[in-house]
C-alpha cells in the first residue's frame, strides 16, 4: 500500500516552487498525470516525476501486489487442505 501511495502522490500531487497570482498562491509545476509533458525548465528537472520513473514505479507495487495476492490464496487453500483431511485411523484386525 505504500508503494501505491507514494505512486499516486508523484502522479497526481503539484510540486516546485510557489508562484503567486491574482488567484493565489500555487505550485509551479502541475502533477504528471494532469500535465504530462511540462514546459519549464525547473519543472523537467525532477526526475522521479518522469513517465519512466513513474512507470517502475507502478511495475514494482504491481508486483508487490501481485506477490501479496499470490501468498494470501496460497494460504487460504492450504489451510482449507488442512482443515478438510482428518486423521484416518487404520482399524488393526
Amino acid at each position: 500500500m505504500v508503494i501505491w501511495g507514494c505512486f499516486a502522490f508523484l502522479l497526481f500531487a503539484d510540486y516546485g516552487p510557489e508562484v503567486s497570482s491574482y488567484q493565489g498562491s500555487r505550485s509551479l509545476c502541475r502533477g504528471p498525470f494532469t500535465e504530462p509533458s511540462p514546459q519549464e525548465r525547473v519543472c523537467r528537472s525532477d526526475e522521479l516525476r518522469q513517465w519512466p520513473s513513474l512507470l517502475g514505479i507502478l511495475a514494482l507495487a504491481t508486483v508487490a501486489t501481485v506477490t501479496a495476492a499470490a501468498t494470501t490464496v496460497y494460504a487460504k487453500v492450504l489451510a482449507r487442505l488442512a482443515h478438510g483431511e482428518e486423521p484416518r485411523v487404520n482399524p488393526q484386525d
